[in-house]
């Protein structure tokens, strides 16, 4: 199969993710479209696929295409194309293992493709009631953090879906607490919904500082928190039935309108729980991620790579097709399960279970040059 140009194959993906997602085939045929152009333009990926016989040629299911660990986006340079097209480029937060950062790459077509999954899923899973809200991001502005993906992609959130009253409120001091107290009391005085967005440490931090100050509010209805990732190894954690019960004190805000994130570096996809959507639909939430149309999300044994059936814990494998210049097949450290719904994230690896990875390195580095890692 001959890999289309990027245009092309932008408009395809982009296309397809309007109509409001591939069908079964089509997300196939479009799996191994994206297979083919990025094997052809990813120097350490395509040893790795050729290490293991599995080419353009001979993969015929989606499900046979090789994944890249998020180990190796440390490693080296994943990125299909020339350096030049290279517009921008977000890196991990280096919390885990060696501390050592990931990197991915964008180039304006795979910007533009990763905006278009963040609108579109947040429209079903985080705003499928309003067109425009008050958005409060409790994280800095990619002004402020050009390297975090996380700003970049609530700064598409406020653009797309926030009021002009909008913004981020980590500066240079940190969080500016007087200023979220004051409008958390004027948008609760005006009766007008607000969405509050942060990481979960970030969200525990703020409601015990708000607590110890004796402070608290009832926002409007249909107002609702959005928190990002976990605690990686913070001092305190919450099970998401305390950080639930904690919102709906701090902030008055159902557990029905909290909703939790998986966002990666190396994904342009942000996945969602099924909470806020299931809640406004008057359905009960499971607290279950939910794959975007464009998305698949396989438990697979972390050494084999075997396919697990639902239900059996594994290690998680994304796959994101809005994943134009990067790998789109990704291989996580998460531990998780399959449900008839999603997934859940119910944790990291050991070092026994991840121990696969170091084979993944000789293979994406056997015979290639300082150049190309």
């Amino acid at each position: 199969m001959d890999p289309r140009s990027k245009e092309d194959l932008f408009n395809a993906l982009a296309e397809t993710m309007e109509a409001d997602g591939p069908a079964k085939t089509d997300f196939n045929q479009l799996a191994l479209q994206l297979f083919a152009w990025q094997y052809a333009r990813m120097q350490p990926y395509r040893r790795l696929c050729d290490s293991r016989g599995l080419t353009p040629e001979t993969v015929k299911q989606w499900q046979a295409v090789p994944p890249v660990p998020t180990a190796m986006f440390k490693q080296m340079t994943l990125f299909a194309g020339a350096q030049s097209e290279i517009q921008q480029s977000f890196s991990t937060s280096g919390t885990t293992g060696t501390g050592e950062k990931g990197r991915s790459h964008f180039s304006a077509l795979g910007l533009r493709l990763m905006e278009t999954s963040i609108r579109l899923n947040a429209s079903k899973m985080l705003f499928p009631d309003e067109e425009k809200m008050h958005i409060l991001v409790l994280a800095p502005s990619p002004q402020m953090a050009p390297e975090m993906i996380m700003a970049w992609g609530m700064q598409r959130l406020i653009e797309h879906f926030g009021t002009d009253q909008s913004r981020f409120l980590i500066g240079k001091e940190g969080l500016d607490v007087p200023l979220l107290v004051q409008l958390l009391k004027q948008f609760q005085q005006e009766e007008t919904p607000v969405t509050l967005i942060g990481a979960s440490f970030g969200f525990v931090n703020l409601l015990e500082g708000l607590k110890a100050k004796g402070l608290s509010f009832r926002l409007p209805l249909g107002s609702r928190t959005m928190d990002a990732g976990g605690y990686k190894g913070r001092s305190r954690e919450l099970c998401r039935d305390e950080l639930d019960a904690w919102l709906e004190e701090g902030f008055g805000v159902a557990p029905g309108m909290s909703v939790n994130l998986l966002g990666m570096t190396e994904l342009a996809s942000q996945l969602y729980d099924d909470t806020i959507a299931a809640t406004l639909a008057g359905e009960s939430p499971k607290r279950h991620k939910i794959n975007c149309p464009w998305t698949k999300t396989a438990v697979v044994d972390p050494l084999s790579l075997e396919f697990l059936p639902d239900g059996q814990e594994g290690c998680l494998m994304h796959m994101d097709l809005a994943n134009l210049d990067t790998p789109f097949c990704v291989l996580t450290d998460d531990l998780g399960v399959r449900t008839d719904t999603g997934f859940k994230v119910l944790g990291r690896l050991s070092a026994d279970q991840s121990r696969g990875c170091s084979l993944t390195v000789d293979e994406m580095t056997r015979g290639a040059s300082n150049n190309d890692r």
